[in-house]
């Protein structure tokens, strides 16, 4: 029997997971996507986010301290000061000031994949176990019988303690409790947005920065209503010199599923509208998270979302079924929940339940708290 299972591989489980290793407790993470990282997902051998693509040191302790911990090399989110914006389809861009437009973001070198590859490859081998999918949780006396669907066959297995490190509304939408959970928290769970869950990305990747040669920052909006996109940024890699520019989409889920076959030609379009006929002429990546069902639910598929949500739940952060069933996740978070650093924070406010001697977390449980988050433009992360 395990001591604790974690559902999701994610940035919260494998954090999780890397905090109890000191305890000396029993645990696995089970992910039911063939790979870890959860939302965060890197293309092109480490050039392309698709998923987070930034921190901010500013306010984000927990992020830039594991981004030290871990060794990896970073840097900062290319900014002049300026950016592009395009408020008619027939007219040629202007540029406007945008100062301190990220506001002092930085990237990893290789992808924020690195990030969870790096704690992964930490853990004993074993503890990660990609494709299971949780489908059910039933009470028992002393432990928790769990139902996981890998390929096609279902196995039973028992743990004493289990965390659920996904989007809460995707626990109420997809997983069966035996017995039911309390009514105030399947309320809580479904009212819990998933951040950028109904969000898509493109970027197009090159052999030079050629918009930097003309004078552009790589940052642009785009506010007409024809517009594929509505905010881009230069994507390139400085210390590797790769060169690319990336994007979020301005439509919506349904939309995007309507021109799905066409999006590859649209999104060129709209760079070569954007920074001149060069940006037409290079590897078109996108990826719709609303079409991905391990992390968009119906709900937040239904339910468009322009301004960050106010996160911190407390019902979320109370242990059930005597403490043996516990709920994590970025959403989870009474601190930047929905950024990475949630995902941390949720990690180290259940490590500090589950095993004391783990470092101990700053505003776990409580009422709903907010802190002051990174300066977003639109909805990115």
């Amino acid at each position: 029997m395990l001591d604790v299972a974690i559902i999701g591989a994610g940035l919260c489980g494998l954090q999780l997971a890397t905090l109890l290793q000191p305890s000396g407790r029993r645990c696995a993470v089970f992910e039911a996507r063939p790979r870890v990282g959860g939302r965060i997902l890197t293309l092109s051998d480490g050039a392309i986010d698709l998923g987070p693509t930034w921190f901010w040191p500013r306010n984000q302790p927990r992020m830039t301290q594991l981004v030290a911990t871990l060794g990896l090399a970073c840097f900062a989110q290319h900014d002049d000061g300026r950016a592009l914006f395009l408020d008619a389809s027939t007219e040629v861009p202007r540029t406007v000031p945008a100062a301190d437009l990220h506001g002092g973001a930085q990237r990893l070198d290789g992808g924020m994949a690195r990030l969870t590859a790096a704690l992964a490859e930490r853990l004993p081998a074993g503890t990660v176990r990609l494709k299971h999918r949780l489908q059910a949780l039933v009470q028992k006396r002393d432990h928790i019988e769990m139902h996981l669907q890998c390929g096609a066959d279902t196995t039973a297995l028992r743990a004493r303690q289990v965390v659920l490190a996904l989007p809460p509304r995707l626990v109420d939408e997809t997983i069966r409790f035996t017995p039911e959970l309390p009514a105030p928290l399947s309320a809580a769970l479904r009212e819990t947005l998933t951040w950028m869950a109904s969000a898509a990305k493109a970027a197009m990747q090159y052999p030079v920065a050629f918009w930097r040669e003309a004078g552009h920052s790589g940052n642009a909006f785009i506010g007409h209503p024809q517009a594929v996109l509505c905010e881009v940024f230069d994507a390139c890699n400085p210390l590797n010199g790769r060169a690319a520019l990336a994007g979020f989409f301005d439509l919506d889920p349904a939309q995007r599923q309507g021109l799905s076959i066409h999006l590859p030609r649209l999104v060129r379009g709209q760079f070569a509208q954007l920074f001149g006929p060069a940006a037409a002429d290079g590897i078109v990546y996108h990826y719709d998270w609303a079409e991905d069902p391990l992390t968009c639910s119906a709900l937040d598929r239904a339910e468009a979302v322009t301004l960050h949500p106010l996160y911190g739940d407390a019902r979320l952060a109370e242990p059930q079924w005597g403490g043996r069933l516990l709920f994590g996740g970025s959403e989870s978070a009474g601190r930047s929940g929905g950024y990475l650093e949630g995902a941390l924070e949720a990690a180290a406010r259940i490590a500090a339940v589950l095993a004391p001697q783990a470092p101990p977390t700053t505003g776990a449980g409580g009422a709903r708290h907010v802190e002051a988050d990174p300066p977003q433009a639109t909805t990115g992360h």
